[in-house]
């Protein structure tokens, strides 16, 4: 149906004669169905009689992205001939329409290519919907040499895996290109592994570019060292201007040994620092009509100096960007510094190369997520509660003493019947994490690091922990780079400086829910993309919404806010919940684009990883572990068999119960 067409409501007196009798009319809804003559589409939907063709004609303008209503004309046939319906007529069941080519809004045509900095996951995403409708005038730009991101190319360990599940991962994730019948990549990714190493991440970036053609629209080597705005912010004509600096490639592909330039400090300009100019090209100009940027949220690894460290004598070293050597951790006492999503990578490789015991240091606990939970959490629609969450998280928390309840992210009510989280950083996610704390040779030690002195690291508290090495994940640090290049002054949602043409998301940090439906980018980014792409393909609805007053509650966030240090780009969650909710509200379309998503994120996730895929996988690797410790001596032989926590029945159950707590909500 139009929702903006209002329904009438208003009592009337049937028993009036006369004139009064003429101003009635009837609210009894009908069909109507609409024809696009030459091409045969149709829309059925309901109406009320009483409908004029004025508020019919100005409904179908919104649904096309806000055209001129007198630009559509109705018809009706009157036996052998053809009536143009007038605005004050009332709707018929059967109407053709004329001056549309589509019931699906048509593509606005920019005078200038769209600009995409960035080949990474989103970057990819990006190119694939663009090509999907034919646009085909664009441009991807990134100082790498190849596609995948600063995140896998660079951010990512040599033995990094993917902690969430391939399937709802995928860079072609989305109902166009990973469905039943699809040729490229293979359609959906049922041959590939749930957790495939970060090499595999980057076969499979490199397969959806190659398959889908997108590095004919790269320009890979380059910089794009400002964007400038060409016209003023509002002119319909406004362009922009990409100052490109032509570079050469500055990465490593091994593990452990000397660092690279940009990340032995931390430079003012970001890591385009590090990236030398590529003196045989001559920098040019780009001008684009739109333009995103996707910096990603993995960018720059918090560097910390403790006080005495050099007299440490030890190994230290960040667990991050290929820096450390994990030889250096066998049947080693190790620290590691940290508790966010590059603490769970490391201590799965510790114990992978046989680390005899592993402090975690950290102010705070932060949630960390089993596989199956987050298995449940990606194919769930509509999305879990709180409390049902957490309570599946206990069943592997038992393993580590304590209660996710009592996590200081967690708000809950006396009964704990509903739940709310509020983490600034995201779920880790990995079952190692438990087993490890399971066998004791993990202890997450909730404390400051005060300063070092030989083979002794002194805590906050006073207590004192002797490891041979210390590991520093120590979370992430936005790029000023972005803000600076792209003269952001303030975000409007996702919009640089409330300009519907310039985008950026940089997958929003942090956890702010009472519900859950994701731990993966791959849902949130057909999101992004999709949003995106409709506000550029539909520039009369962003302008009609905004002069009308429905964007005034989209969230604003500027430099340093909410938390000091954070540029203007880097939004959180919350922010992005926002930004998702206020625009979904009040574009009928856009909600009618995305009517399926959650459907489709259910059936990718089942057909290519059913739960007994999943808990067959994740027992398997659970038992692999099992077997591992005792054969590397970190655990007597004999010591006793810990049980995977998770079932097929289990699972089962908590379909039974998301079930029950779904009715409850809608009753």
């Amino acid at each position: 149906a139009l929702a903006v067409i209002e329904p009438r409501k208003d009592e009337q007196d049937f028993s009036v004669t006369g004139i009064k009798a003429g101003l009635l009319c009837s609210h009894t809804y009908i069909d109507c169905t609409l024809t696009i003559p030459g091409t045969g589409e149709t829309l059925t939907m309901p109406m009320q009689v009483c409908t004029k063709i004025e508020e019919l004609k100005r409904a179908l303008s919104a649904r096309l992205g806000f055209i001129e209503p007198d630009s559509i004309v109705l018809v009706t046939k009157q036996g052998c001939t053809f009536k143009k319906m007038q605005d004050s007529d009332q709707v018929l069941k059967r109407m053709s329409v004329r001056g549309i080519q589509s019931f699906k809004p048509p593509l606005h045509k920019y005078q200038h290519p769209y600009g995409i900095i960035g080949a990474g996951y989103n970057g990819l995403k990006t190119a694939l919907f663009l090509l999907r409708d034919g646009q085909k005038d664009f441009v991807i730009f990134d100082r790498y040499d190849k596609v995948g991101g600063h995140c896998w190319l660079e951010s990512a360990n040599k033995t990094t895996r993917l902690q969430t599940e391939f399937a709802s991962y995928h860079v072609w994730y989305g109902a166009p290109w990973s469905s039943e019948g699809v040729k490229e990549c293979g359609g959906p990714p049922t041959s590939w592994e749930i957790w495939p190493t970060r090499d595999r991440i980057l076969e499979h970036f490199e397969l959806c570019a190659r398959d889908y053609g997108i590095y004919a629209y790269c320009r890979l080597g380059t910089d794009v060292q400002t964007v400038d705005l060409i016209g003023k912010p509002n002119d319909t004509d406004r362009s922009f201007q990409f100052t490109c600096q032509p570079v050469l490639p500055n990465r490593k592909d091994q593990q452990g040994g000397a660092k690279l330039a940009h990340q032995k400090t931390q430079h003012s300009d970001g890591y385009a620092a590090g990236f030398k100019k590529d003196t045989s090209k001559d920098p040019y100009l780009f001008t684009g009509s739109c333009y995103v940027i996707w910096p990603g949220n993995l960018t720059n690894p918090r560097q910390v100096q403790y006080p005495g460290e050099e007299t440490f004598g030890g190994f230290v070293e960040y667990g991050v960007e290929m820096r450390c050597d994990y030889n250096n951790v066998i049947g080693k006492n190790v620290m590691i510094h940290g508790h966010g999503a590059f603490t769970m990578e490391n201590i799965r490789t510790c114990c992978e190369y046989g680390a005899k015991h592993i402090w975690v240091v950290c102010r705070k606990r932060n949630l960390t997520c089993p596989r199956v939970v987050s298995w449940f959490i990606n194919q769930a629609s509509p999305p879990i509660t709180g409390a049902q969450c957490l309570n599946m998280l206990q069943k592997a928390y038992k393993y580590s003493n304590y209660d996710p309840w009592d996590m200081h992210s967690v708000q809950a009510n006396p009964s704990r019947t509903t739940a709310a989280f509020a983490q600034k950083t995201r779920f880790g996610i990995g079952d190692i994490y438990f087993l490890s704390c399971a066998y004791g040779l993990t202890e997450i030690v909730v404390d400051e690091v005060k300063r070092c002195s030989p083979g002794t690291v002194h805590l906050e508290s006073g207590e004192k922990i002797e490891p041979d090495c210390i590991l520093k994940c120590l979370g992430m640090l936005p790029d000023w780079t972005v803000d600076r290049v792209c003269k952001i002054k303030f975000m409007r949602g996702y919009w640089i400086n409330g300009d519907p043409r310039r985008f950026t998301c940089a997958d929003p940090d942090g956890i702010y829910a009472s519900n859950f439906s994701g731990t993966t980018i791959g849902p949130g980014a057909y999101s992004w993309v999709k949003l995106m792409k409709h506000v550029w393909d539909c520039p009369n609805e962003w302008k009609e919404l905004d002069d009308a007053g429905y964007l005034d509650t989209l969230p604003v966030k500027y430099a340093n806010e909410p938390e000091p240090d954070t540029p203007a780009y880097f939004i959180n969650a919350r922010h992005a919940n926002g930004a998702n909710f206020t625009y979904s509200m009040v574009s009928a379309v856009l909600r009618e684009k995305m009517a399926d998503d959650m459907d489709y994120k259910h059936w990718i996730v089942h057909h290519v990883t059913p739960a007994e895929k999943i808990i067959e996988a994740a027992k398997k690797e659970w038992d692999d572990y099992e077997q591992s410790f005792r054969d590397k001596g970190m655990v007597p032989k004999d010591a006793p068999y810990i049980e995977y926590p998770y079932s097929v029945e289990y699972i089962d159950e908590q379909h039974k119960v998301h079930k029950e707590e779904v009715a409850a909500n809608l009753a």
